[in-house]
């Protein structure tokens, strides 16, 4: 899920300096709103993205290869997504023997709907994809279709955030640091909303 922690992180780094200068001294937090169209554009430039199968009876490595009409709802995202599974083997048992049987190649596409939760003291977002309809390109393969999306569906998957970098400025006699720390992500119709809290100190320079 290295993706998705990723383009959060670009997002926060690209608007952070336009947000701060707008922001009076006595604001306590500082509310920063990302469009359903930068994210989705984000995600477009990540795509494929490769991860591997954490199962014991399918064995193999998916990849994410497209993501379409994604829209912010009222907290989740919500999209059709293409899922291609490769070297797959589906693992049974018989007589206390696991057997492999290889499957190959497999191409999926479903519908997802995201829900989000994020723990303010670990840093960490939490997704919690729902599956529905769910189509192969092979009708053969059907039912290992239908494990894979089990290995997703309804499950909450960890998200821990890079640490945002401070912004460092010279007043000229004094060098003033500004950390963020994000107290919270919520989901809007079509806005992403963070939530940051500044913590703004300030450090003679030495004569």
């Amino acid at each position: 899920m290295n993706i998705m922690r990723n383009i959060f992180t670009s997002f926060i780094f690209i608007v952070l300096t336009a947000t701060l200068s707008s922001a009076s001294a006595d604001v306590e937090s500082i509310i920063m709103t990302i469009p359903a169209s930068v994210i989705n554009d984000g995600i477009q430039k990540a795509l494929p993205a490769n991860f591997p199968i954490e199962s014991k009876t399918i064995l193999g490595s998916v990849s994410i290869d497209a993501i379409k009409n994604m829209q912010l709802q009222k907290d989740k995202f919500s999209g059709q997504i293409t899922l291609s599974g490769h070297e797959l083997n589906m693992v049974t048992s018989i007589a206390g023997h696991n057997l492999r049987m290889k499957i190959g190649s497999l191409t999926m596409t479903f519908q997802c709907d995201a829900s989000i939760r994020f723990d303010k003291k670990s840093q960490t977002l939490f997704l919690k994809p729902l599956i529905t309809e769910i189509r192969s390109d092979d009708k053969g393969k059907t039912e290992v279709a239908s494990l894979l999306s089990q290995l997703f569906n309804n499950r909450e998957f960890p998200l821990e955030l890079n640490k945002l970098k401070p912004i460092i400025g010279d007043t000229g006699d004094k060098i003033l640091n500004i950390s963020m720390l994000i107290s919270n992500i919520e989901i809007t119709p079509g806005l992403l909303l963070l939530k940051l809290q500044p913590v703004i100190t300030a450090t003679s320079k030495q004569k």
